[in-house]
């Protein structure tokens, strides 16, 4: 068995497709050839219901209109075609019909070519660009809380250890940044010098983000 989440899952039919093409007018009908389709659906019902109806099915292939106007009579899951772009893009919404003119969405998907994807969900996109941000954060925080450094000589300066991606454990040398208190600017531009009062303040707060960060 497949345990695949559906988010992270693909599917298509190129053999279903090769026999009776993909249009506008049988995409809900390819669409419920895969895992993303809920057989206890409005759709499944009527589909079982045009087997035993000549009519119905007649209606069906003339009208394309005529299986969302039987789902607005019924209540409950149902998917209908949300958007179209032939001939190789269309988004399935999932949805739970409450009346004739309400229905709330649950879940839509995309079918690109002969593709089938499942939308993801807005809440899993937020979180992850939170925990990819907070993870950033915290390396650069740490990596700003090991560069002040003092020295009777060099007086308070920062040290800074690039890593080269390329070269993997290897460090390029580390580049060193001094204070103005011995005639140093960097880049044209004046750094004040800190105090040892300042220097332990920026230190304590420093440690005191990243504890912050830690506790995400």
């Amino acid at each position: 068995m497949n345990n695949t989440p559906l988010d992270e899952l693909q599917w298509k039919s190129p053999e279903w497709i090769q026999t009776f093409g993909l249009r506008t007018d049988n995409v809900l009908e390819y669409f419920s050839q895969s895992p993303f389709f809920d057989r206890s659906s409005n759709n499944q019902v009527l589909k079982m219901q045009s087997q035993f109806n000549e009519q119905f099915q007649i209606q069906l292939q003339q009208n394309p209109h005529f299986l969302q106007q039987e789902l607005k009579k019924m209540k409950g899951v149902e998917f209908i075609v949300a958007y179209t772009q032939e001939p190789n893009f269309w988004v399935i919404r999932k949805q739970f019909r409450k009346s004739p003119n309400e229905a709330d969405a649950l879940n839509d998907y995309y079918i690109i070519g002969a593709n089938v994807y499942m939308a993801p969900v807005l809440n899993d996109v937020i979180s992850s660009r939170l925990l990819s941000t907070t993870l950033a954060l915290r390396k650069a925080m740490n990596t700003l809380h090991q560069m002040p450094k003092f020295s009777p000589t060099e007086g308070h300066y920062y040290h800074y250890q690039d890593t080269d991606p390329y070269l993997g454990d290897k460090s390029r040398p580390g580049t060193i940044i001094n204070t103005p208190n011995i005639g140093t600017t960097v880049s044209n531009t004046n750094l004040n010098t800190p105090s040892d009062k300042e220097a332990a303040d920026r230190n304590t707060n420093s440690s005191t983000l990243i504890s912050l960060l830690n506790m995400l």
